[in-house]
């Protein structure tokens, strides 16, 4: 058996949390190894539950120096999936509700992790294709999330932890300014998105994400951003409004165009705007916002590039559009557009 399969045998919920590769799978960093966990639960499906369990904790956001302790650990578990609770002496079974559990968690793990617990409950919000939702966060930040996309984020926020959420797909972000003064942001005044394992932190500002096929691309508007890499290779760099960053598989590149930068984030009011952007460019945004895939006829078409704005609110007129800007003919089929 491969060695790297074999050590999870013996793994407990603890040791699961403190494995880098268990880690890196959990958030889905560029890192992970599907193929790995996939052999380890085929191989030890006794270990499901503990794994499900561990990885509960980690999408959390729980640090490795805050672990609770594997008896915290298992005591935690035991009573909250616990369904039922026989009583031997006379032999009658009582199931016990959501609150009474939270109170056993209460008197049994300690306030400290149960506070954990209190504030860890996820609010998922996603949109299907073509679909725009406007939303509001526990701090009154506000997100307009685009088409295709999801975001994750706690149903509360306290004052001792930062407010973070994870999205995928693509997002406008309106943060609430919480931090005051020169001193050190305190842990509930920051904010921070995760995306791909790139960690966007602010403190109040409006900026764009685009987190899509393994590419990450931050656009700030205004305020101030903070970039935390997940690799070595580049250092945490502070961006300024007008600048975009793109992230993907390692590669950097940054620009600093204001119209670029207002256009990145169009589509909030229902429009695209292209300069000069690619066909390819073009056909995923397609795909992305609207679930089309496409058909290219004449591959010369492939050398056309577009320029200027065009209305994303109705699909029948995006396409209209798009066939006026290029200059071709665009027929749909079965949910496939051809261009010719």
């Amino acid at each position: 058996m491969d060695e790297r399969i074999e050590k999870y045998g013996h793994y407990e919920l603890r040791d699961f949390l403190l494995d880098d590769d268990f880690v890196a799978w959990c958030k889905n960093l560029p890192e992970a190894d599907n193929e790995l966990w996939e052999r380890v639960l085929k191989t030890y499906p006794d270990l499901a539950d503990k794994i499900v369990n561990a990885k509960e904790f980690l999408l959390h956001s729980v640090t490795r120096d805050q672990l609770p302790t594997d008896d915290q650990i298992q005591k935690m578990w035991r009573v909250i999936n616990a369904e039922t609770f026989e009583t031997k002496s006379s032999g009658i079974v009582r199931k016990l509700s959501r609150l009474r559990v939270a109170a056993i968690v209460l008197l049994v793990v300690g306030a400290g992790v149960f506070s954990y617990l209190a504030y860890t409950k996820d609010t998922k919000v996603s949109t299907l294709y073509a679909e725009i939702k406007q939303l509001e966060l526990p701090d009154h930040s506000k997100v307009t999330l685009n088409a295709n996309s999801e975001i994750r984020y706690s149903e509360k926020w306290n004052t001792i932890k930062p407010r973070e959420v994870w999205l995928t797909g693509e997002a406008y972000f309106d943060v609430t300014h919480l931090h005051k003064g020169a001193t050190p942001a305190k842990p509930g005044e920051r904010f921070i998105v995760h995306i791909n394992g790139l960690d966007v932190e602010v403190l109040g500002t409006s900026f764009n994400v685009n987190n899509r096929h393994d590419a990450a691309q931050i656009t700030l508007t205004s305020g101030s951003i903070e970039l935390r890499f997940p690799d070595n290779k580049h250092s945490a760099m502070i961006m300024k409004p007008g600048e975009i960053v793109k992230y993907s598989k390692g590669s950097l590149t940054i620009e600093n165009e204001e119209e670029k930068s207002s256009a990145a984030s169009a589509w909030k009011e229902h429009r695209w705007e292209f300069d000069d952007a690619s066909l390819k460019d073009v056909l995923q945004l397609l795909k992305d916002n609207y679930g089309l895939d496409a058909k290219v006829e004449n591959e010369k078409l492939w050398n056309k590039k577009i320029s200027g704005a065009i209305s994303s609110d109705n699909k029948e007129i995006l396409l209209s559009g798009l066939s006026i800007l290029l200059d071709i003919k665009i027929e749909q089929k079965n949910g496939t557009i051809i261009l010719k």
